[in-house]
């Protein structure tokens, strides 16, 4: 194109009498020290635009521009506010300001070029920022604020002045987690969870031009700058903006919205209800109801009266309401703005009391530069037609669009979705720019429902959509402060309920570049989180808590990020040798993995040096020989371990080919149970082989008690392979059987023989009764105490059938001691050994009897107390070939003393008594008599010798001497009359086997 030509193309082109024009930045900003971007926006020419715009949406703005210049420096342009401006009817101006987000050349031709540059709010850099972080114990107010922050270099935000006062009722939110959403997305949530709308709103103090205004109520929002507006027809000589057409549209909504929650802390369900305020349809139409669950356990909300309930009732109740009835309109009004309120005079009636009093909701701008006809005709047939290029580049919610969930139009996020994919503004709109050089379409809800924002859920389950968060998540539990390594013995954080904090992968800790302003604190970790076990209930169940730095597996009830629940734990180290480093980092090279699992013993463990290596599992199996602890992973089980020590208690189940053990192991004083194929074991290492069976086992105290009984016994059934009944007790009922047909035999000898009977067959205090049965002596009553029978089908039933000691058999019935006795059955026989002292006790009678012999052996003396008789008999059956009774004292003194009655020495045979070293006395107080049968007797009476005999006295001697009369006193013994107990401890301690008496 010939440079006269340039020239006159570009005055057609000036800015001075044209509609639109572009405004650069002022030199002075801060914003604008790019001078290739001020170089280049003066280089442009506005030839038309496009806006789409929604209150709580990002709005689009295109401008296809023309130059002369087809080398303009696009990347220049990139994040720079620009600002368009438009003439109003009355000379005004009116500006939108924008953040250029992309510039595009779409051709050039004969020096002309045309671009496009797309301009978007500064809040569009939220959608750029992805990032996972949590709030915790924060106000709606503060959660935002802190997530702009990052932002104040770019935009500028402010809230309306009635938001403090409308939040004032919102609870603290305990826990709002930002998962794997941009922070617009995440923005727009939460202020739809408020019931809070934003807008955009000029402001030439702001960075870009504009800034974000929060608000909650339509009635503080700006008058647009023509308000009222005139509803007038479309015409070119008209010299003021007005509204064309105006569509009322109603649809059928909800009469009533019902939210319901769980207060985990008070244990009661909360409810909230919100009635419709204006007509929900005509008089026929159905009253439907919303009804929403809101996380049964989930606490996250605050929620924590009805009232909180009612109050987000009401806002999904206002949410419906004003969708259900819009205006929609054309008009030519060039301020008009989202989030703006206008009124519409001279409009029809469309069933309204009164004018129409709207907040804009949704726009759809067009606007065309007035060109001289011939240059626009020129300018497509060079670089093509205008309207080709004014497209949107996101496609956005259609201010028509109808909708599909509660009677709500769905709302577009940051990614572009939306039930309306059309990219192109509406042909109405581009046929009245194209005469008038603007037109717009809109969609307004009338001003007195409160505008609130919704951002259904894909399916439809959710008013406020969220992310998901599907599939199980990996965390680490924290202490206090977020830390995750314990504090010596504090290794475990809780609260009263079990729950404890976990910290996500994704969270941002203390150090992360993420972070939100303060919000670090917060990002260490998460709310309290229950822990699921096995069973849970009513005092009863499973008990295991996580500890500080242990990972855990989490999942989220119904995907709400905000509802999480531990499920269970996930090892993260290794199982192997881990040889410890040099402190240079480097390992020694005489020792190698193999060599450190052969250290291993019975008493000591290897191949621990693994300690930084994450948390490993307690056993972990490497081979079967040696070199691998001899573990081919067969152990399995539970392990504790002692707050901040190295004490610990395990239940091992080892499944080693024919080498089966189960171990219940408690570290203090070396407790165990072991069961099966008994071995060392010392942690991972499998040891040498200690016997097959059952060991209970402690270096501490040892205690077994049984209030029903206990039953020990090595008799089992034949081979081993017949399981009786847990009390069965038919070898020891037999022998007791025994032991009562000889008590009876040898009580009846005894009578006979007029000796002392057996109590334990006769009865201790009265005939046939016993301490342990009324009716029975002890053998009887221990015979019939073993030999119960109980119902097996219910307990209570058993505890009486023990009670009236049962013993008949029959189905349902299995075997049970009738009392509470100990019972020991030994098939090879029973040893009882005391390195020190063995003591036996009864309270009635205690009996050692025996079918062959009973030998009491002893180094020292044996002492025999009674407090009543001791009857010895002998020969009662059979006598010995040697002796029926042999009492020998094998050095010195054998007494026999009987100290309050008769001592009687009588024998069937002849009576011996002899002294082979020494003498043989008689003394008596009174009388001495020796007789026969036969009559003859000598008596030793008060000082006199008599002899008599019914025959004759023969007298034999050497010598024959009678001397004169004397006398010889014989010292008595002196017998008690009372016991001495202080003798009695002293012959006790000495060891004397008789005391001194009184």
């Amino acid at each position: 194109m010939p440079s006269t030509d340039r020239s006159a193309l570009w005055a057609e082109l000036s800015q001075t009498a044209r509609l639109y024009r572009l405004e650069a930045p002022s030199a002075s900003s801060s914003s604008s020290s790019n001078s290739a971007a001020r170089e280049s926006i003066e280089a442009l020419r506005v030839e038309g635009w496009v806006q789409r715009e929604a209150v709580s949406q990002l709005f689009e703005l295109r401008i296809v521009c023309l130059s002369l210049r087809a080398d303009l420096s696009l990347s220049s342009l990139i994040d720079q506010p620009l600002t368009l401006v438009t003439v109003l009817a009355d000379g005004s101006l009116a500006r939108r300001t924008g953040l250029i987000r992309a510039v595009e050349s779409l051709g050039s031709d004969g020096g002309l070029a045309r671009y496009r540059l797309t301009l978007v709010p500064w809040l569009w850099l939220a959608t750029q920022q992805g990032r996972s972080q949590v709030f915790q114990q924060r106000s709606a107010a503060d959660i935002i604020e802190r997530l702009l922050a990052p932002y104040a270099d770019a935009g500028s935000w402010a809230f309306s002045s009635e938001v403090n006062s409308f939040l004032a009722d919102a609870p603290v939110r305990t826990y709002c987690t930002q998962y794997r959403e941009s922070d617009f997305d995440f923005l727009s949530r939460l202020l739809a969870e408020e019931g809070l709308a934003w807008r955009i709103e000029e402001d030439a103090k702001a960075p870009m031009g504009h800034k974000l205004v929060i608000f909650s109520s339509n009635d503080t929002q700006p008058a647009d700058a023509g308000s009222p507006v005139r509803f007038h027809r479309k015409s070119s000589q008209e010299r003021s903006d007005a509204v064309q057409a105006l569509v009322r549209r109603m649809r059928q909504s909800v009469a009533q919205v019902h939210l319901s929650a769980w207060n985990v802390d008070g244990k009661r369900q909360l409810t909230g209800s919100a009635p419709a305020r204006f007509p929900v349809g005509g008089k026929n139409a159905p009253r439907l109801e919303y009804d929403d669950v809101l996380g049964l356990n989930d606490r996250s909300r605050g929620w924590d009266t009805n009232r909180t309930l009612e109050r987000y009732a009401a806002l999904m109740m206002e949410a419906a309401e004003c969708r259900a009835d819009v205006m929609l309109g054309h008009s030519t009004v060039r301020t008009l703005r989202a989030g703006t309120r206008i009124e519409i005079d001279d409009a029809p009636a469309l069933g309204l009391q009164a004018k129409p009093a709207l907040l804009l909701d949704t726009i759809e701008h067009v606007g065309i530069n007035n060109l001289p006809k011939d240059t626009a005709a020129s300018i497509a047939a060079q670089l093509g037609e205008l309207t080709e290029h004014l497209v949107f580049d996101q496609p956005c919610a259609a201010v028509t669009a109808e909708s599909d969930v509660f009677g709500l139009v769905p709302a577009a996020t940051s990614t572009g979705t939306s039930s309306d994919s059309d990219i192109h503004p509406q042909p109405h709109n581009l046929a009245t720019a194209q005469t008038q050089g603007y037109a717009n379409s809109f969609s307004g809800v009338h001003a007195p429902r409160p505008w609130r924002p919704v951002l259904a859920a894909a399916d439809g389950a959710r008013l406020h959509a969220k992310p998901t968060a599907s599939g199980v998540h990996s965390a680490i539990v924290v202490g206090p402060s977020g830390e995750t390594s314990p504090n010596g013995a504090d290794e475990l954080y809780c609260n009263d309920r079990g729950d404890v904090r976990v910290r996500f992968h994704w969270q941002n800790d203390a150090s992360g570049s993420n972070n939100s302003g303060d919000n670090a604190q917060d990002n260490r970790s998460t709310r309290w989180i229950r822990v699921a076990q096995r069973q849970a209930g009513p005092g009863m169940g499973w008990q295991w808590l996580p500890r500080i730095g242990q990972e855990v597996l989490v999942k989220f009830v119904d995907l709400d990020v905000d509802q999480p629940v531990i499920v269970g734990a996930l090892y993260n180290g290794r199982g192997d040798g881990g040889i410890a480093p040099t402190p240079g980092g480097t390992s020694r090279d005489n020792e190698n993995s193999e060599d450190v699992f052969a250290q291993a013993s019975d008493a000591a463990p290897s191949a621990q040096a693994n300690l930084a290596a994450g948390h490993a599992p307690p056993w972990h199996g490497a081979s079967a020989d040696d070199k691998g602890h001899r573990n081919a992973a067969a152990l399995s089980g539970f392990k504790t371990k002692e707050f901040g020590g190295e004490g610990f208690s395990q239940l091992v189940f080892d499944d080693s080919n024919q080498q089966l053990r189960v171990q219940l192991h408690a570290s203090t004083a070396h407790s165990q149970l072991n069961l099966g194929h008994l071995i060392h074991q010392a942690d991972n290492f499998r040891g040498s082989f200690r016997g097959q069976g059952l060991e209970l086992r402690t270096d501490g105290y040892a205690a077994l008690r049984g209030g029903k009984g206990v039953l020990l016994s090595t008799y089992h059934g034949a081979g081993g392979q017949k399981l009786e009944p847990v009390g069965d007790f038919a070898a020891g009922m037999a022998l007791l059987k025994q032991v009562q047909q000889l008590g009876q035999a040898l009580s009846d000898a005894a009578r006979t023989h007029e000796t002392v009977q057996l109590a334990g067959h006769i009865g201790a205090n009265k005939a046939d009764e016993s301490q342990l049965d009324k009716e029975r002596a002890p053998y009887a009553a221990m015979e019939r105490t073993t030999s119960g029978m109980v119902a097996a089908d219910a307990l209570d039933t058993a505890y009486a059938d023990a009670a009236d000691k049962a013993i008949a058999t029959g189905e349902g019935k299995v075997p049970h001691t009738s009392d509470a006795v100990i019972a020991l059955a030994a098939r090879g026989g029973l040893a009882m050994v005391a390195g020190q002292q063995l003591q036996m006790v009864a309270g009635e009678t205690a009996t050692l009897a025996s079918g062959g012999d009973i030998n009491l052996a002893l180094t020292d003396v044996l002492r025999v107390h009674s407090g009543q008789a001791i009857g010895l008999l002998a020969g009662a059956q059979k006598a010995d070939a040697d002796a029926g009774l042999s009492v020998i004292a094998g050095n010195d003194a054998l007494d026999f003393q009987a100290q309050h009655d008769e001592l009687r020495i009588q024998a069937k045979e002849a009576l011996k008594i002899a002294s082979t070293d020494q003498t043989v006395e008689f003394a008596a107080k009174k009388k001495i008599r020796i007789a026969t049968a036969q009559g003859a007797s000598i008596t030793l009476q008060d000082g006199d010798i008599t002899f008599e005999c019914p025959g004759k006295i023969t007298y034999h001697a050497v010598q024959r001497k009678l001397a004169g009369p004397t006398s010889s006193p014989y010292g008595l013994p002196l017998f008690p009359q009372s016991i001495c107990i202080e003798c009695m401890l002293k012959a006790a301690q000495s060891g004397a086997p008789f005391s001194a008496l009184q």
